[in-house]
């Protein structure tokens, strides 16, 4: 009994393979935040780091979305803008698509930065550590 219980727990994140891909847009986001964590393997000469994003989208609206990605294969550094998959019911749910940005794009990003150094912070709608 206890192993059925505990099995009905899931606060698993879902994974863009549990959707189906035109349930999906493409939106422009910005990186705020790159973490990198060390993975070692199952020798010690065996490791790598594990690249973390952290992103803000929704960025042409005063309400910001944020996301993040861990153990991303890309070459980003914070304040790239990038593209990402926003599931079109749940704004909540978002998935790196690894695209560099169109020019029309980057237009959104760029306005986005303006907006949030006008306020004077340095991403608009991230609270900062």
């Amino acid at each position: 009994m206890l192993l059925s219980i505990s099995s009905c727990k899931s606060d698993k994140k879902p994974k863009y393979e549990d959707f189906d891909e035109d349930e999906f847009v493409m939106t422009p986001a910005i990186v705020t935040k790159i973490s990198r964590a060390p993975v070692i393997g199952n020798r010690s000469h065996y490791w790598w780091r594990s690249i973390n994003v952290y992103y803000a989208y929704n960025l042409d609206s005063d309400t910001v979305l944020l996301g993040k990605e861990m153990d991303v294969d890309l070459a980003l550094k914070e304040g790239d803008g990038f593209y990402i998959l926003v599931h079109k019911d749940d704004k909540d749910v978002s998935f790196v698509a690894g695209q560099r940005l169109l020019p029309s794009d980057q237009k959104i990003v760029d306005s986005y930065l303006k907006k949030s150094k006008e306020h004077g912070v340095k991403y608009f709608g991230v609270n900062e550590p």
